[in-house]
C-alpha cells in the first residue's frame, strides 16, 4: 500500500516537472512508469484511487494559479479560492483514475495488449476532458514535449494527441521492460520495446522531414512586418476609468515604437481597450487617431455591445476589431469559447447567488465561431485568451481562410505563476497543427511569434512594457491532414477504448 502511494506521488511529480516553467520533457517519457507499477494487477477499485492521487499531485502542482486568479484578481477570499482549486484538480485527477482502472485490467490480457490500449485510453481521456463540461484541456500530455521539435511534429496528422499517445506508448514499453527484470522473468517484452522504438523513430524522422519541407515551403509565402505591443497594465487598475486615458497613451507610444520598426500590423492583447470600442466616444476617436498618426493596422482587443432582439436588450461580447490606417473600422471578431465563471456563469437560472470573476459589464454572449478577419486579401484568425488551448477553434479559422494566427490575451490574471508559460506552449501547438505563423500578444506576457513548425522566432519577458517586431509570412497551399480532418485519431483512439471495455464486460459475462 504504502509503495503504491510513493509511485503515485512521484509519478505526479515527476509530470509536474516536464512542464513549464521547469520545462523537462524528457521527464514525460518514463513519468508514468511508476504509476503503472503501482496499477498493474490491482483490482479496478485500487486502480482507481491510485490514479487519482497521481493526478491529483500533478494538476495542484500545475493548476494552483487558479488560486491566484480568485483571490487576487476576482476578490474570492483563500478560504473559498483553495477548495474551489482543489475541487478542480480532484476533477481532472478522474482521468488518471479511469486510466489506471483500465491499465490494471490490460496486465491480466498480456503485455501487448498494455502497450496497444494504454495509449489510446490515455488519449481517449484526453479528449473526453478537452470536451465534456465545456472542456479545459489544460496541459495535455503532448504539450510536454513542446521544446523537442523534431517530436512534435506529426500534430499536423494528430493533433497533440498523437504525441500524447507516444509518450503512453514508450511509458508501457518501459514499464514492461523493468517489471520482466525486476521480477526475473524469463520472457523479456522485446517485440513490445521494438514496437515502441520503431514508432519513436518514425516519430523523429517525420519530424526531421516534415520541418525540412515546412521551412522550404514558407520561403515563398509573402511575408510582412507585424508587431505586438505589450502594455504591462496592471490588472487592479485595468477597468478604473479613471485610468483609461493612461491607457490608451501607453498603446499609443507603444503603438508609435512599432510603427518605427516597420510593421504595417500591430497587434494589440485582449480588451486593450477598456471601453466598448467603436462607439461615439473620445476614447475611440483617440484610437482612431493612433493609426491615422501610425499610418498602420491595429488589431486590437476591447469590449463590444450589441441590441439583442432576441434578449430584449444588450449583448456585451469580448472582441478584437482591425483598424485601417485611415481609422476605419475593418472588421471584427466575437470570442466565441467563453470562460465559465469568468466572462459567463453556466446554468445562471439555478446559480443566481454566483457572480463572474472578471469586472465591467454582464455576462458575455458567444460569438459566431472562427471566421477571419479581412486583411489586404488575406484573413486573421482570432484565438482570444484561452481559445488558444481549443485545437478546433485555430483549425477552423484556418479552414475558413485565415493565413496568420493572432492570439491576443490577458494573461494578468495568472500573476507569476507557471500559468503564463504553460499557456504559450499550447499555443505553439496550434501553428504546428495547422502549418501557420501565430502571433501573440499578450497583456504583461508571454508575447512572441511562432513560425509554421513551432519555433519561437521572437519572445518577451513577464510583467514587462516593450514591443516586438518580425517579419511572418502569410501562409500558401494546401491544408495539413489535421487542418482538414481534424480529431480523427483521437475518435480511433475512442473506438479502440470502447472495442476493449466490450471485450472485457463480455469476457467476464463469460
Amino acid at each position: 500500500m504504502k509503495k503504491r502511494i510513493l509511485c503515485s506521488i512521484i509519478s505526479g511529480i515527476l509530470l509536474i516537472l516536464s512542464f513549464p516553467p521547469f520545462g523537462l520533457g524528457f521527464l514525460a517519457w518514463f513519468a508514468l512508469v511508476p504509476l503503472m507499477f503501482a496499477a498493474a494487477g490491482q483490482r479496478a477499485r485500487d486502480g482507481f484511487f491510485t490514479g487519482l492521487l497521481a493526478g491529483f499531485v500533478f494538476y495542484v502542482g500545475t493548476v494552483y494559479w487558479v488560486v491566484n486568479s480568485m483571490y487576487f484578481y476576482g476578490g474570492v477570499p483563500v478560504w473559498i479560492s483553495v477548495p474551489v482549486m482543489l475541487l478542480l484538480a480532484a476533477y481532472m485527477a478522474l482521468y488518471f483514475g479511469a486510466f489506471c482502472v483500465f491499465f490494471s485490467q490490460t496486465g491480466r490480457v498480456g503485455g501487448f495488449a498494455a502497450l496497444a490500449f494504454s495509449p489510446a485510453v490515455w488519449v481517449a481521456l484526453e479528449y473526453l476532458r478537452a470536451h465534456l463540461l465545456t472542456g479545459f484541456p489544460w496541459i495535455l500530455l503532448g504539450y510536454s514535449q513542446t521544446p523537442y521539435l523534431p517530436v512534435i511534429q506529426i500534430a499536423d496528422i494528430t493533433g497533440v494527441y498523437g504525441i500524447s499517445f507516444v509518450i503512453v506508448i514508450v511509458n508501457a514499453a518501459v514499464f514492461l521492460y523493468v517489471k520482466s527484470v525486476m521480477a526475473k522473468e524469463p520472457y523479456r517484452p522485446v517485440r513490445e520495446a521494438v514496437v515502441a522504438l520503431g514508432i519513436l523513430i518514425s516519430v523523429f524522422s517525420y519530424g526531421l522531414m516534415r520541418m525540412k519541407q515546412v521551412d522550404a515551403d514558407a520561403l515563398s509565402w509573402r511575408g510582412i512586418n507585424v508587431a505586438a505591443a505589450q502594455g504591462n497594465i496592471d490588472q487592479s487598475v485595468k477597468w478604473d476609468p479613471a485610468r483609461q486615458k493612461e491607457t490608451t497613451e501607453i498603446y499609443r507610444g507603444l503603438t508609435k515604437e512599432a510603427s518605427a520598426l516597420g510593421a504595417s500590423l500591430i497587434v494589440w492583447p485582449e480588451t486593450a481597450a477598456p471601453f466598448f470600442l467603436g462607439e461615439d466616444s473620445p476614447q475611440t476617436e483617440f484610437v482612431r487617431g493612433v493609426a491615422r498618426e501610425t499610418n498602420s493596422y491595429i488589431l486590437a482587443g476591447t469590449l463590444r455591445s450589441d441590441y439583442s432582439m432576441e434578449r430584449h436588450g444588450l449583448e456585451y461580447f469580448n472582441s478584437a476589431v482591425l483598424i485601417t490606417p485611415g481609422g476605419e473600422f475593418k472588421g471584427r471578431y466575437d470570442k466565441t469559447h467563453l470562460v465559465p465563471f469568468g466572462e459567463y456563469v453556466p446554468l445562471k437560472r439555478f446559480l443566481p447567488f454566483v457572480k463572474k470573476l472578471t469586472a465591467g459589464v454582464g455576462d458575455f454572449s458567444e460569438g459566431p465561431g472562427p471566421v477571419p478577419i479581412k486583411f489586404n486579401g488575406e484573413g486573421i484568425g482570432i484565438l482570444i485568451c484561452y481559445e488558444a488551448i481549443f485545437p478546433e477553434i485555430s483549425r477552423g479559422a484556418v479552414k475558413n481562410g485565415a493565413t496568420l494566427l493572432a492570439n491576443i490575451t490577458n494573461d494578468a490574471w495568472f500573476g507569476r505563476s507557471s500559468a503564463p508559460y504553460q499557456h504559450f506552449d499550447m499555443t505553439v501547438m496550434r501553428s504546428v497543427e495547422n502549418r501557420i505563423y501565430t502571433v501573440r500578444s499578450a497583456n504583461t506576457g508571454i508575447s512572441g511569434f511562432i513560425d509554421p513548425v513551432g519555433r519561437v522566432v521572437k519572445k518577451s519577458g513577464l510583467f514587462q512594457r516593450e514591443t516586438l517586431g518580425a517579419e511572418v509570412r502569410l501562409r500558401r497551399g494546401g491544408y495539413t491532414f489535421y487542418t482538414v480532418n481534424g480529431d480523427i485519431f483521437a475518435y480511433g483512439c475512442l473506438a479502440l477504448s470502447g472495442l476493449f471495455v466490450l471485450s472485457r464486460l463480455l469476457r467476464r459475462r463469460r
